[in-house]
């Protein structure tokens, strides 16, 4: 079923913000391995903050379960109003400043924390982290995609993604290791520096302004693009499982037995690698559709075991399942929101796409800390997340997997060359 996606592939098509240069021949040249180390370094930075601010927000500052929710929800309200708007001023000015920009965001965010004394504060700080992820996620994956050769812009993006997911990998393992020395204090101060590092190899790109084109597709291009609205949200509510998982895991893993949470981050991380990798070319065999489908009885699944099996054992094999599942879902619901878009519209769809995360993020915190919070419990809530995604799964069977059929048979109709 290649026909159902073929051209339409978002990392094998000319970007609307396509800077002013000539393609490379090499894929892995300084510029790209100056963007991936930039991001490696953002990236494990905010990995790190994920086991460790629940638990310094619960243990330190005294925040209930439902605050914990709120805290990590709380960069992704900022993200989400933030991201269309980040995506047109790195049109306008270049990818090169929303990743050093995010780098400097997200070490004023964590530098920050040395000042808070209430959930409220880590919830302000917060604030500058959101921008942060929003610029450097949307300025590194476009530089990405600018400096590899057209024919070689999937295998770019699979080496960026591995650079988010390694940081994320790393970062817990780093965190961890620097509270059980010092202090947490001492942990917002490196994890601080580890951004700054990321902004001053950022600072080695070299300026590339988008071309006279790039800026009028830019001046055209809408906001937010209907295309993405129905990949949108199925992520949205086939996400949530995950969310779930990397809100309440520090915590849940105490319940259960394990000490030690940043080898479960890490985990996740070497899943998501490890399933991208192996499983790249699986949406463009077997169909978008088919693969999200994969993807989404996966996270159910995981999201089951984890609520069934409340044991260190459960918890690492719900959490692998989980991942996987997230892996794959987004490789395969991206070539359904560019499909039929016009080049210079794909940006819109693709950043109307991403919000959909944000927006799960935003919900599922403050939801899943409502459950978690009563009788249910942390089991509750992976029973819930379960819910969401299969929900998500229904929604995809109904709705989307006909009409990329239909795409595939439309394809298959017409005659060849």
């Amino acid at each position: 079923m290649r026909a159902d996606v073929g051209a339409a592939t978002p990392f094998r098509i000319e970007s609307s913000v396509m800077a002013t240069t000539e393609p490379h021949s090499r894929l892995l040249s300084r510029e790209f391995l100056i963007v991936a180390g930039a991001t490696a370094c953002f990236f494990a930075a905010m990995g790190a903050t994920n086991p460790l601010l629940p638990k310094f927000v619960s243990e330190e500052l005294d925040g209930s379960k439902v605050v914990v929710g709120v805290v990590s929800a709380a960069f992704a309200v900022v993200a989400l109003v933030c991201r269309p708007l980040t995506a047109r001023l790195g049109e306008r000015h270049g990818s090169r400043l929303l990743v050093l920009a995010g780098c400097i965001a997200g070490a004023v965010g964590m530098f920050g924390l040395l000042l808070v004394n209430s959930p409220f504060g880590v919830v302000a700080v917060r604030v500058p982290q959101g921008l942060a992820q929003a610029a450097l996620m949307i300025g590194s994956t476009t530089l990405a995609m600018d400096l590899a050769p057209p024919e070689r812009r999937g295998e770019a993006a699979s080496y960026i993604l591995i650079a988010f997911h390694l940081g994320l990998g790393l970062g817990p393992l780093l965190g961890e290791w620097v509270l059980d020395q010092s202090s947490y204090d001492i942990v917002w101060i490196v994890l601080g520096g580890v951004m700054m590092l990321g902004s001053a190899i950022a600072v080695a790109l070299p300026h590339r302004g988008p071309s006279a084109a790039a800026m009028a597709a830019s001046e055209r291009s809408p906001l937010l693009h209907p295309s993405g609205f129905m990949p949108g949200i199925i992520v949205c509510i086939g996400m949530m499982a995950g969310i779930a998982l990397s809100i309440f895991a520090a915590l849940y893993a105490k319940e259960v037995g394990v000490a030690k949470v940043a080898p479960l981050f890490f985990v996740m991380s070497l899943t998501v690698i490890v399933v991208r990798v192996v499983f790249s070319k699986l949406p463009d065999r077997i169909g978008p559709a088919r693969s999200a489908s994969i993807a989404l009885v996966a996270s159910t699944f995981g999201a089951l075991l984890l609520a069934a099996w409340a044991s260190p054992i459960g918890l690492y094999l719900g959490t692998g399942a989980i991942s996987a599942g997230g892996a794959l879902l987004m490789p395969s619901l991206i070539p359904i929101a560019v499909h039929g878009v016009d080049d210079h519209r794909r940006g819109s769809a693709l950043a109307t796409f991403t919000m959909f995360i944000d927006v799960s993020v935003v919900v599922s915190g403050p939801m899943f800390g409502l459950i978690a919070g009563s009788r249910m419990g942390y089991r509750g809530a992976f029973t819930a997340g379960a819910i969401t995604t299969a929900i998500a799964l229904g929604i995809n069977q109904r709705f989307v997997a006909p009409r990329v059929a239909a795409w595939s048979n439309e394809s298959a109709a017409q005659p060849a060359g």
